[in-house]
């Protein structure tokens, strides 16, 4: 079986990286075509495994014709048995490429379920219809992403599996503190700052607006305390920087784009902070499940894999949707008990290690694959 990836809107991945490690010690064959408006960090990556990549720049309308036909000759002439795509481009392009040629085994895995409802954009939902009709499978990665594209897709049960985002564990439990400490260096973070971290991209339902208004109040009594937010920039960049600016707060609230070493970033915080606006917006959170493995303390809503994982108390702090004054009284507490914030990272670094582990995962798709071969067979 040779397999195709079609992925767009994508910058750096580990879940993709680990993936292609995993198969390449299976001994299982596999390209990867990324398209994105600008080339994307993980072609480097993967080019380490020693894969084929084909990078495909995509920035106009006319570019969704262009690389569809390129998509069709590149699954043609690798031999391609089974395309697996995910998110908007890699869908639309990837799917019906891999119909047009004659490809059965099709598989997408859905990362953004309700964002074209979100929006309440027409185009997106176009394209979900239009890639959940074509696949064979459907990949979701929690319960609550099934239910919901269970009842705004109508897709039969047989078509859809759970597997969840994991972890490559060993690359998260690295002594080697100098590149903590690089990292600190390159973002100017002092050891005297206590340290809030969001990674979030900004999208209006990740709750960087609540963030705000809880550190407004935070800030008065913890001159220290700043906030880092790193992620992509989205459709609420402007409208939050302006919102940050018009308060004073740009020398506490600094937004930091992508780093350089995202694995050694989580050491750098104190307290990581998630807090999307209801269940149903995220539609996993990797953050979340990379947050627990390093050991952080979390403050959470429950939405995605939080659903799953978090446990007020335990190893989180959970706090209602849209709740500044409710973040606010949670950040407190995580500055004010650091007894509180070790036991809630060492329990969250326990349960990681024993939720995600990463060959699990890939084990999971092999065995899908294969159930849609022979089932094809039939």
């Amino acid at each position: 079986m040779k397999i195709a990836f079609i992925v767009s809107h994508i910058n750096s991945s580990t879940q993709w990286l680990w993936f292609s490690e995993e198969l390449k010690k299976r001994n299982i064959e596999h390209i990867f075509i990324l398209i994105n408006e600008t080339p994307p960090h993980l072609i480097q990556e993967l080019k380490k495994t020693e894969v084929d990549v084909y990078y495909l720049p995509h920035t106009r309308t006319i570019h969704f014709f262009k690389n569809f036909f390129i998509v069709r000759k590149l699954l043609l002439r690798n031999k391609i048995d089974l395309v697996h795509t995910e998110m908007p481009y890699g869908n639309l392009i990837g799917q019906t490429a891999a119909y047009i040629c004659g490809i059965k085994m099709r598989v997408t895995t859905c990362e953004n379920t309700s964002w074209a409802f979100d929006f309440k954009n027409k185009k997106q939902e176009f394209i979900d219809r239009l890639t959940f009709k074509l696949a064979k499978r459907v990949i979701v990665l929690t319960d609550e992403a099934l239910a919901f594209i269970k009842s705004h897709f109508n897709i039969p049960d047989y078509k859809l599996s759970i597997i969840h985002h994991s972890l490559k564990s060993e690359d998260y439990l690295f002594q080697n503190e100098k590149r903590v400490e690089k990292l600190r260096e390159d973002l100017n973070i002092t050891k005297e700052m206590f340290v809030i971290g969001m990674v979030a991209r900004f999208e209006f339902w990740k709750g960087h607006i609540f963030a705000i208004e809880a550190f407004r109040v935070l800030q008065e009594d913890y001159p220290n305390v700043r906030i880092f937010i790193f992620g992509s920039k989205g459709e609420s960049f402007e409208s939050v920087m302006k919102y940050i600016k018009d308060y004073n707060l740009q020398d506490k609230i600094m937004y930091k784009g992508f780093v350089s070493d995202n694995i050694a970033m989580f050491r750098l915080f104190d307290v990581h902070l998630h807090i999307p606006i209801k269940k149903e917006s995220e539609t996993f959170g990797i953050n979340i499940m990379e947050g627990m493995i390093s050991g952080c303390s979390q403050v959470l809503t429950l939405s995605g894999i939080s659903c799953f994982t978090a446990r007020n108390e335990q190893n989180c702090l959970v706090v209602p949707y849209s709740s500044s004054e409710a973040v606010y009284r949670a950040l407190k507490r995580m500055i004010d008990e650091p007894e509180l914030r070790k036991r809630l990272g060492e329990q969250a670094k326990k349960d990681a290690l024993q939720y995600f582990q990463y060959s699990d995962k890939v084990q999971r798709h092999l065995e899908l694959y294969e159930q849609l071969r022979t089932e094809l067979k039939k």
